[in-house]
């Protein structure tokens, strides 16, 4: 955290987040930096997570696993974020608010060990995520403690929008 804290030191720039990334797949692969703790489910699936640190500033660490099963909804979080692929593959899919439609799909993305994503903050943060084959393991470092905030969860079809706490 400390490290990631320099990276950032002087704004939250697309340029600083890439940097994160990298130090998280750095750190992910480091022998013993995860530790095996309680997961909690998330999003009301099959995906789970365990917070790893929060700081009084909001700066959180997570780790997620995310289901070969079922894809997370489309949703955000409500802050920046970086999330690194430690184990797995994870189907990565980043979309936006479109006045014409409801959602678009901006890209998707078939991330490994070391490879990243990075988003900044609301609307830029609407995402949804998907191990392949086998579950997902990730290091998601976010700037605000995410497990606090109503998040949006998007219905891509119908426009549908609910807001809740994170589950």
């Amino acid at each position: 955290m400390r490290d990631a804290r320099a990276l950032l030191a002087d704004g939250i720039t697309e340029e600083a987040l890439e940097l994160v990334g990298r130090l998280l797949g750095t750190a992910g692969g480091q022998p013993g930096f995860l530790t095996a703790g309680e997961m909690r489910n998330m999003h009301g699936g099959d995906s789970q997570f365990t917070v790893l640190q929060s700081d009084p500033d909001g700066l959180t660490l997570v780790l997620g696993l995310f289901s070969a099963r079922e894809e997370t909804p489309v949703h955000d979080h409500g802050s920046w974020g970086v999330a690194c692929v430690v184990r797995g593959i994870d189907r990565y899919r980043h979309w936006e608010l479109d006045g014409a439609r409801p959602l678009r799909l901006l890209y998707e993305r078939e991330l490994t060990p070391g490879s990243f994503v990075t988003w900044l903050d609301p609307p830029l943060d609407i995402h949804s995520q998907q191990g392949v084959g086998e579950p997902a393991l990730e290091l998601i470092l976010f700037g605000k403690n995410v497990m606090t905030l109503p998040r949006h969860y998007y219905d891509a079809k119908t426009g549908g929008v609910r807001t809740a706490l994170p589950q």
